[in-house]
This record gives structure tokens, sequence and C-alpha cells, in this order.
């Protein structure tokens, strides 16, 4: 079918009249890239646990006879904890006072003779040598005698040892010898506490900000009272992680307003680290060239379309940091950018010009 000349004229008017789909501009949503200071935080987890605690021992060791005390039980210093048999030493110290009074016996009769001695040799009816004699035997007694005394008092001390004291008040935290155990040298039955002095032990994160955190001070509030808050000194961070975990032990000192928390409280704190300068952008405005990242970047002039490449920091659920390729200021794309290729005219909505 042939059209009339005006007709096709017409028709021929009409489509010059109308924009190609191409020409029209792309509403698209759009963001400024401006860079913001981002701080990595964590929320760390741990424990109230003494800052020192003082591992108790028997010095001389033996069968345990009492514990007297058990997980948890509040000691005042100087009280008994526990005992071993002390049959040998009650023994030995009997032994020791027995031959202690005859050593006093025997240095009495030294001291008695050597008076005697040199009396007569005052009077001139003794001599000189029965003086020396008499001077020599009463120092040998004080010797014995003093012998004797040093055994009475360790005698005495032994049998002290067949006992634990507590050195501090505190908490008993751990138990580990049981009535007919026998106990080593030295061999700790029990771990007390000392009162006042309180840490609290974090398994942070195994990355190198961590060892930044040294010294500072953090707030820290129990698990089950989040409005009380305690200040706390980081003092310790373990060089090596737990090869299981991927964690770090990280130890923090509590000041005097954490005196009072009981041993084995749960707490929490939140630990910031080095904050870095980034580009935040919606993830819906990353896209991808040849496997690597990229964003729709406006022209503010032409308002045509480019893609620009960058390098990402970091991802989250709904955000990426954009570590390096946008300039301060560029206007990125992020709904639309689907519908988008290189020379696209756009018309920036949300007041982004």
């Amino acid at each position: 079918m042939t059209l009339h000349p005006k007709a096709a004229a017409l028709v021929a008017l009409l489509l010059a009249a109308t924009p190609a789909p191409a020409d029209v501009p792309l509403a698209v949503r759009v963001v400024r890239a401006e860079p913001a200071p981002v701080a990595e935080g964590y929320e760390l987890t741990g424990t109230v646990e003494a800052r020192s605690p003082v591992p108790l021992a028997f010095r001389g060791g033996g069968r345990v006879t009492e514990v007297l005390v058990q997980v948890g039980d509040s000691v005042p210093a100087g009280a008994v904890v526990a005992r071993v048999d002390d049959t040998q030493a009650r023994a030995a110290v009997d032994a020791g006072e027995a031959q202690l009074a005859a050593t006093e016996a025997g240095l009495t009769q030294a001291r008695l003779a050597h008076e005697r001695a040199a009396d007569l040799l005052a009077r001139g009816a003794g001599t000189r040598a029965d003086l020396d004699r008499a001077e020599e035997a009463l120092l040998a007694a004080a010797s014995a005698h003093d012998q004797a005394a040093a055994q009475v008092e360790k005698a005495h001390q032994a049998e002290a040892d067949t006992e634990i004291t507590a050195p501090v008040a505190g908490i008993i935290t751990e138990r580990s010898a049981e009535p007919g155990q026998i106990a080593g040298p030295a061999q700790p039955v029990l771990t007390l506490a000392p009162d006042g002095e309180r840490e609290v032990v974090f398994h942070g994160p195994g990355v190198a900000q961590v060892d930044g955190l040294l010294g500072r001070v953090i707030r820290v509030s129990l698990l089950d009272a989040p409005e009380v808050f305690m200040a706390a000194t980081i003092s310790e961070i373990s060089p090596l992680a737990d090869a299981r975990t991927g964690t770090v032990l990280v130890r923090a000192r509590l000041g005097a307003d954490g005196a009072g928390a009981a041993l084995g409280e749960p707490v929490v704190a939140s630990v910031t680290l080095d904050e870095t300068v980034t580009v935040s952008l919606p993830a819906a405005a990353l896209a991808t060239v040849d496997g690597r990242p990229a964003v729709w970047v406006v022209d503010p002039d032409s308002h045509a379309v480019a893609l620009r490449m960058i390098e990402v920091g970091a991802y989250t659920s709904d955000m990426i940091e954009v570590a390096s390729g946008l300039p301060d200021g560029a206007l990125v794309v992020t709904d639309g950018a689907h519908l988008l290729y290189p020379g696209r005219i756009v018309r920036p909505v949300d007041g982004e010009e």
C-alpha cells in the first residue's frame, strides 16, 4: 500500500518530533561519594577473675587429712584451710623438746662446775688447768643446748607446716585435693583469689589492630545489669592466637569501681579499633567489569554515565567500603544501575545533582 504524499509527510513529521527511547534521560538514584571515618568495633564477652590468684600448698607434703573449705568460700587472713597428717611432726617435736631438756640440765651442771673451778682458783685451792677444762665443758654444753633449741624450733616449724593458712583474705576459686590423697611438697591444693583485686579476661579477635589496644581504658558492663559500667585498663594481650578459635587472650584490670565484682561474673565491653577514612556506598551500586568491581559515575555537566574501576576495602550485608578509585564528591548511581551503558544520559533524583 502506498501512502498519500501528504500522509507520508505527516508520519515523517511525527517520527521526527518523538525522541528515541535512548535519548530520554533515565531517572536514577545517586549518592555522592564522600570520605568519612569508619571505626571497626567488636563486642567482647568475658568473665571477672582474680588479678593475682594465690596457690596454696604444703611445704613438706604428706597425706591430706582435712580440707576445710570449698570453692566459693570466703576466708579471712590466717584461717586454716587444710591439714596433712602431723603424727611424725608431733613426734619430732616431743623428741626435740626431750633433747632440749637434757641439754639444759647438762648446761646447768657445766655452769656450776665452771663457777666452782673459778672460786677454787681464786682461793688458791684450784689450778688454772681445772678452770680451763671447766670452761671447755661449759662451751660444749652451751653448744649442745643451742643445737637442741634449733632442732626444737625446726620441729615446731615442721608441725606448723602440716597446716595451710590463708595469707590474705579472699575467696577459694579452686580445690584440687581431697582427704586421703598424698600431696607433694609445694603442690598446690587450693587457689585463693585475694579480695579487692579483679580483672576481666576476654577472648578478642585475632587481628593485628588488637595490639594497639594495650593500655586503653574501656567501659565494661555486667551481662545481667548492662546499666552498670566499670572502667578497665587493658593490661595484657596474648601474642599468639588460639589455634582452635582464632581468638587472642585479652586481660583488662578493673578499677576501684570494679573491686566488688563477683568472681566468674560475665561481662561485656564494646571495643573500637583504629578508625580508617573510606567511602561507603550501598551494595546496589556495585557493578563488575571482567570480574573486577566497578561503579557507574555520573558526569555532573553532561549527565552521561561511565564505569569506573574501584578497589573494595570491605563488604557488609548492605554496604561496600571503597578503598580507592573514586574521586571525592563523585556522583555514583545506586538504584537503576542495571539499566545503564556507557554514555547513557541519566536524570539524578533524590536531590543529588
